[in-house]
């Protein structure tokens, strides 16, 4: 079983800072800006000289046993990574007025698992001086994490997830209701 409780506490904290203070002042009105507001939480409290955090990375896999015409690479939308390994991956929602669709991401953090050994990231830079170009494969301990802003789900994400990320998956719900603070819970 993956533990990563430091890391899955400071998303945690991290998550709740978003959206007790950003979200609740009308400061994330989209995805985006869900994701830098997150990013820019989680940035601040991981250490900056043994942790790294990625924005949308292509994640590339060479998957031959792929069904044809089936992508071999995705784009999760936050990835941290230790000095030697993606630790994290985080694939984020932004629906407050509806029940979430949360199909498609669980399908990319399920992809990334069952794939997990043939994925890495790397910092490649089009131009400039080459500061940090190291290959980051994905950890076996890896921790995923679906976090959505909706209007709430009557079921727990965690009870259909696939085989491949029990016991490294977490979910964070920030739920909006029409004349209150979004309720701010997660489960593991």
């Amino acid at each position: 079983m993956v533990s990563r409780y430091p890391l899955r506490n400071l998303i945690v904290e991290a998550w709740s800072e978003s959206i007790s203070g950003d979200y609740s002042r009308q400061r994330i009105n989209s995805e985006h800006s869900l994701q830098a507001s997150l990013w820019s939480k989680l940035n601040a409290r991981l250490d900056s000289g043994t942790r790294r955090l990625f924005i949308e990375p292509r994640m590339s896999a060479d998957t031959s046993e792929a069904p044809y015409g089936q992508a071999k690479w995705r784009f999760p939308d936050l990835v941290v990574c230790n000095t030697r390994a993606v630790i994290g991956i985080i694939e984020l929602k932004y629906q407050p007025k509806i029940r979430p669709r949360w199909e498609k991401d669980l399908q990319t953090l399920e992809w990334l698992a069952r794939n997990r050994k043939v994925l890495s990231v790397q910092n490649r830079r089009y131009r400039g001086v080459e500061a940090d170009g190291r290959v980051y494969p994905l950890s076996p301990r890896i921790l995923f994490v679906w976090a959505g802003v909706h209007a709430g789900l009557d079921f727990e994400l965690s009870e259909r997830i696939s085989p491949e990320l029990k016991g490294s998956f977490l979910e964070l719900h920030a739920e909006t209701s029409r004349d209150s603070q979004p309720t701010i819970r997660w489960r593991s």
